[in-house]
């Protein structure tokens, strides 16, 4: 698979329909495109017009999809001073007491806000303006989009008078990029195993960014202070 050229564009779109749509009509009509599909956006690449198409059900903001440049641009200028990215422990993404005492008190729990955006901020990764943009509420799907998709490769589809001729990448995998990633959701997921140790059997159980653990105010105060040290933002769910 040979790595394609740039591609020439000279306007840029977001759709709200389905590209499978699209995609029909241009093979039907016999069209030359080109075509990427992702993981989180697919891009339509006709007539010098790229179509960003978000996947399922995800509706991101038109006027936001900028945001995938930013945060990838903030990244990379991140790693010029800091190019060796350090992973943390890998742990499990959630874990359950089985030995918890349900008869002993009531269970509350302390759920991370934006958890992974707000990770990526206090690393550097991105930067505060980039974080200010992204928390508007209509950009939550948005914001871990830019993050899930740093370092993917994209392959695109190249497709003449409606027939699918070749396959090419415009841009390969970056295994640095990659790591950000890593290290954002790997950050995450300590905090939660750092706190289930820490809280020893008044815990619960933990599911990626939220924690649940006996109600006292010595374990609020245990799992408060130490968010608090990480400069993570949280609410009390009950």
């Amino acid at each position: 698979m040979e790595e394609v050229k740039d591609l020439e564009i000279n306007k840029r779109a977001y759709s709200t329909g389905k590209i499978e749509n699209f995609l029909d009509r241009l093979i039907r009509g016999k069209g030359s495109f080109v075509v990427r599909k992702g993981t989180e956006v697919n891009e339509l690449i006709f007539d010098k017009k790229l179509t960003i198409f978000s996947c399922g059900r995800k509706n991101f903001p038109p006027d936001m999809i900028y945001m995938f440049k930013i945060v990838r641009d903030d990244v990379k200028r991140y790693l010029m001073d800091n190019p060796e990215v350090i992973l943390p422990p890998l742990v499990d993404v959630s874990k359950y007491n089985y030995n918890y005492e349900h008869d002993k008190g009531k269970i509350t729990g302390t759920d991370l806000n934006h958890a992974f955006w707000r990770i990526a901020y206090t690393k550097g990764y991105i930067s505060e303006k980039t974080y200010e943009r992204g928390l508007v509420e209509k950009a939550k799907a948005l914001r871990l989009a830019t993050l899930s998709t740093l370092g993917t490769e994209r392959v695109y589809d190249i497709y003449e008078n409606g027939v699918l001729t070749k396959q090419e990448i415009k841009r390969k995998k970056d295994e640095v990029l990659l790591d950000v990633y890593k290290d954002i959701r790997y950050s995450c997921y300590y905090m939660m195993y750092e706190l289930s140790e820490i809280l020893g059997s008044d815990f619960d159980s933990y599911k990626t960014d939220c924690i649940y653990y006996r109600d006292t105010p010595e374990n609020r105060a245990i799992v408060h202070n130490y968010f608090d040290s990480k400069q993570m933002f949280y609410k009390q769910l009950i």
